[in-house]
């Protein structure tokens, strides 16, 4: 492994770059710093690098100065490249790009000795966390555009293990901005020997949420089996393979191009359409191809409720709601079309036999916050919206003796440390999840394969019959909670000020 000639390491690189484009001096940053301006052209030049000890202060330091400095079109073009929209975002995306590169140049020196990695390198062995820890190239910072294509069996791991894979996202990319550029596409082997029924379905739904401001696919892939492999094109590259659930064996890494590119295309040229594990969605996809009615229509409905939908909406209220929606720039539908569904739905609703669960905390957010997903669109009832919804919730719940409804009060599983509270709609037709990822965008999945369908119907029979000490089955208990978030309600209408229409 030889260092190239006069290469600098990738934050000195970054640093000078930042500060071209800035126009930004030496002196005037080490004035800035209160530091010799001999230590900005060390940094500059790759010969030193900052103190770990005032590292940050000295990065935030190093962005306020560069967002300062900047002429117009230059910040315009950051903006641009970090996707943000204000001066303090992009001051935070500058000071985790520095950082990102200071931690992997710092990472490099305590592991080689040296501060510039080589192109290539070769490990006989690492331990798994070491090889996750690697996977956290700081190139993820490049958020405008990104091709990556990753082959993990990662249903072979640990919990903890996925939790860090899925985290590589959530780490470098913030939930709440979307990022339309990355493009990120994963091989998984459904193949494994004892599945749990519990929590593998929340894991899928949670790195779905994880990756849901990203064009992200997840296929089914045998070849996945005892492999970990991470390809960013044109700039990152790590492969090894698995060995008892702790260790990478034969593990690569590499930031040259033509071997990035390489196996980015191997993994690449083995995502087959047809194998994707869940089918993204659009609302208006779900309502002009009528899978939405197929999904209602079908039998054996099962729904897991994670925040209140359009599904229990008196007719007097959903008017109230499409009156002030434009639903043809919404939907691409018009007002009678919607109608029609929205009649179809209440229909089943009050005659057919549906299985439902709602979260207790579900109640809880709807009665404080009033957020409804009025068919994935995002609107907000008053207090006595609020309550003339829970009325008619328990009309339906009263009058449809095929209704069977639950009520789960707890997590079901108590150290998960993402969230668990989503919708997933499950049929004999059509079976799909309605996320909740802040912006009611890329969140709707169908269960695209007949392996993912058997997973979260076991996922849902698990729940309805298995987990007594977390669902609550009495139907006096659930009118009883239902009454008391009714209460709730109107002590809300009390305090608050509004005319009884959608805010």
């Amino acid at each position: 492994m030889c260092r190239k000639m006069d290469a600098k390491n990738r934050f000195s690189d970054l640093l000078e770059q930042l500060m071209l484009r800035a126009g930004l001096k030496n002196n005037a940053l080490a004035q800035r710093l209160q530091y010799d301006v001999s230590y900005i052209s060390k940094w500059i030049s790759g010969r030193m690098l900052p103190a770990e000890k005032s590292i940050e202060k000295v990065l935030r330091e190093i962005s306020e100065c560069i967002v300062e400095t900047i002429d117009p079109e230059g910040k315009r073009e950051l903006y641009d490249e970090y996707l943000v929209e204000s001066d303090q975002d992009l001051i935070g995306a500058v000071y985790d790009n520095l950082k990102a590169e200071y931690d992997y140049t710092k990472d490099i020196k305590r592991a080689s000795g040296v501060e510039v990695a080589p192109n290539t390198s070769f490990f006989l062995e690492l331990p798994l966390l070491q090889f996750i820890i690697k996977m956290k190239h700081p190139v993820l910072r490049r958020v405008k555009s990104q091709e990556i294509a990753a082959a993990i069996d990662i249903l072979a791991l640990e919990h903890e293990y996925r939790l860090m894979v899925v985290g590589i996202e959530g780490e470098n990319l913030s939930i709440h901005r979307e990022y339309p550029g990355v493009h990120f596409s994963m091989l998984i082997n459904m193949e494994v020997g004892e599945r749990d029924y519990l929590y593998d379905p929340l894991f899928f739904m949670n790195m779905l949420i994880g990756f849901s401001n990203v064009d992200f696919y997840i296929y089914e892939s045998v070849q996945a089996h005892g492999k970990a492999i991470f390809a960013v094109k044109d700039a990152y590259v790590i492969s090894g393979m698995l060995f008892d659930n702790n260790h990478c064996m034969s593990v690569v890494t590499s930031e040259n191009a033509e071997t990035c590119n390489t196996i980015y295309g191997k993994v690449k040229s083995m995502c087959s359409e047809d194998m994707l594990l869940f089918r993204s969605v659009t609302m208006h996809d779900m309502l002009v191809k009528y899978n939405y009615i197929q999904a209602v229509l079908s039998t054996n409905l099962r729904w897991l409720i994670g925040h209140m939908a359009e599904c229990f909406l008196p007719d007097d209220l959903f008017e109230e709601i499409v009156s002030k929606l434009d639903t043809m720039r919404i939907w691409k539908m018009d007002v009678a079309e919607l109608r029609r569904i929205h009649n179809l739905l209440k229909n089943v609703l009050e005659e057919n036999k549906v299985q439902i669960m709602i979260y207790e905390s579900t109640f809880t957010n709807f009665v404080v916050s009033g957020e409804l997903d009025f068919f994935n669109y995002k609107v907000t009832l008053t207090p006595m919206q609020r309550m003339r919804y829970m009325k008619y919730l328990l009309y339906v719940l009263n009058k449809n003796q095929n209704m069977e409804m639950k009520m789960v009060q707890r997590r079901f599983i108590a150290n998960f440390q993402c969230t668990e509270q989503q919708s997933l709609y499950m049929s004999n037709a059509i079976s799909y999840l309605r996320l909740d990822n802040y912006h009611y965008r890329n969140n709707i999945a169908i269960l695209n394969r007949p392996v993912i369908v058997e997973m979260f119907n076991r996922f849902y029979y698990e729940i309805w019959n298995n987990q007594k000490d977390v669902v609550i089955e009495e139907k006096s208990e659930i009118l009883n909670n239902i009454d008391h978030f009714m209460k709730a309600v109107l002590l809300l209408s009390k305090t608050e000020n509004t005319d009884d229409g959608i805010m």
